[in-house]
């Protein structure tokens, strides 16, 4: 009875061998072919693109791709390379997404490329190779290939745009102070708050935070208006150069802007600083 059951184990175990022999000597290699792009995250500072990557196993076991290099290039230049030793289990006959990350610093392309960030975009090459384990074949790497363009934030611009005496005496004075925000970029931005310090012939007019928010289009301007009332101690000098007829202002505008910009992956706010000082002669 023991050598009638073991026979059919045995014929079994033969076949189940010739089957994986079979599937071992029919080995074929992994596709990988570009799927498509996203923006992850993008500031005034740089950008991260993920790429996603399909990745196609055609034989009857499963397989790993044991990582992945690229190289970006820019203008046909190669401008950086990277590789991740990302395990990626495929099963037989089944597909799966490989994303890989790309971060690129502005200032950096500026450097190296310099004219190339005067336009609105970028355009890029990206080759990737997958490195698989496959049996009996060993290691093999497949090469992918994508392309495109990236969008290239310019900072938005802010100007002091200069002030109107409403009102003055000798006890103080009503003033409009403006601000000019220019936007340079095809997409819309936001400036929706700012901490900023005025002062005219060295003496302190504002030191205050801008809680409006202003929304400036694709490549305009605004300008925002703020109403201050200052008495005779903050005019200092600036009153007697008024009241004897010198209408020419030294100023020295600072701080901090809080701007969003309206554009896949942009995530928040972004603080611009300004450092502006000059003359100003009142009309």
């Amino acid at each position: 009875m023991k050598k009638q059951f073991l026979i059919p184990v045995l014929i079994i175990s033969v076949l189940a061998g010739c089957s994986t022999l079979r599937d071992l000597s029919d080995i074929q290699e992994p596709t990988v072919s570009y799927r498509d792009v996203n923006i992850q995250s993008i500031s005034f500072d740089g950008i991260t693109l993920l790429f996603d990557f399909d990745v196609t196993n055609p034989n009857r076991f499963g397989v790993t791709a044991e990582e992945y290099r690229y190289e970006f290039f820019i203008n046909n230049r190669s401008f950086l390379s990277g590789e991740q030793p990302e395990q990626v289990s495929i099963g037989r006959e089944e597909s799966t997404v490989i994303q890989v990350p790309v971060s690129l610093n502005f200032s950096e392309i500026a450097q190296t490329f310099g004219s190339v960030v005067r336009g609105d975009s970028i355009s890029y090459q990206l080759s990737t190779e997958v490195e698989f384990d496959l049996p009996v074949a060993g290691r093999q790497r497949v090469p992918v290939e994508a392309g495109g363009h990236f969008p290239l934030p310019k900072i938005p611009r802010i100007e002091f745009g200069g002030f109107e005496v409403k009102q003055m005496s000798f006890t103080g004075a009503e003033i409009e102070v403006s601000i000019r925000v220019t936007n340079p970029n095809s997409f819309g931005i936001s400036l929706s708050g700012a901490d900023y310090q005025l002062e005219i012939n060295g003496n302190e007019w504002l030191d205050t935070f801008l809680d409006q928010s202003v929304d400036v289009d694709g490549s305009e301007s605004k300008t925002v208006v703020i109403p201050i009332s200052l008495n005779a101690s903050q005019l200092g000098s600036a009153m007697r150069e008024i009241v004897m007829g010198n209408r020419d202002l030294q100023y020295h505008f600072t701080g901090e802007a809080e701007i969003s910009a309206d554009i896949e992956g942009f995530e928040g706010v972004q603080y611009i600083p300004f450092d502006l000082s000059g003359n100003y002669r009142l009309d």
